[in-house]
């Protein structure tokens, strides 16, 4: 992904390589990727355009590389994992339905509803998706399971399950479907997840999932 080099000029690769995927992000997500230019980046960034270059091979790398990353998780996960009054079901039904009311989260996944003829970008994304969100996931679970409100052997099978269930059965990128067939779905996930002992979807949860899924196929 990123090009090889000499990267002795650069006292600070690793910061760089941050603000140009963070600046990136923004402009993908408030123009769209096909109309955000490398060009339009460079202005942003106030560099070179050998400096971008340096890094990433293209303006598809960037993206790529915001994908492995997982550059749409929002950070206020942690608040949630910091509430100790709350079990581990619990945490985990707060996480998902901030995850699924991010509007940023659904601006990311409404832009890339057009970039699933990319099979590298599908393939990239669920990667990312399991390899940041598996951990975060399984913890919870893990959780769960030391305080009773969770009962499962495997919690990073389980994690992994949840994650591929949410990321591609449910996904607007994968399929689309009318009203009935997302709800139909989120309730077949429902007596799935508590056949498996982690029973985080209630009401909260459902409508949450059900209006973002709603709104992304808009």
């Amino acid at each position: 992904m990123y090009k090889g080099g000499n990267m002795a000029r650069n006292k600070y690769p690793e910061k760089t390589i941050e603000q140009i995927l963070s600046i990136s992000y923004r402009l993908f997500l408030e123009k769209g990727y096909e109309q955000t230019t490398i060009q339009d980046i460079i202005n942003e960034l106030g560099m070179s355009k050998g400096a971008i270059y340096h890094h990433f091979k293209s303006k598809e790398d960037i993206l790529l590389a915001i994908g492995d990353k997982g550059f749409y998780y929002p950070n206020s996960i942690e608040k949630f994992k910091n509430l100790n009054h709350l079990n581990g079901l619990q945490k985990l039904k707060k996480i998902i339905c901030s995850e699924f009311e991010n509007l940023e989260k659904q601006q990311f996944d409404k832009m890339a509803i057009s970039l699933t003829e990319n099979p590298k970008f599908v393939s990239i994304l669920l990667n990312g998706t399991l390899k940041h969100g598996v951990p975060i996931l399984q913890e919870l679970i893990e959780e769960g399971k030391k305080d009773g409100s969770i009962s499962i052997a495997d919690s990073k099978s389980a994690s992994e399950v949840i994650l591929l269930l949410n990321n591609v059965w449910l996904s607007p990128m994968i399929g689309q479907g009318n009203e009935t067939d997302l709800e139909r779905k989120i309730l077949y996930l429902k007596e799935l997840t508590e056949l498996m002992g982690i029973p985080f979807i209630d009401e909260d949860v459902f409508n949450a999932m059900n209006n973002y899924l709603k709104n992304i196929f808009k």
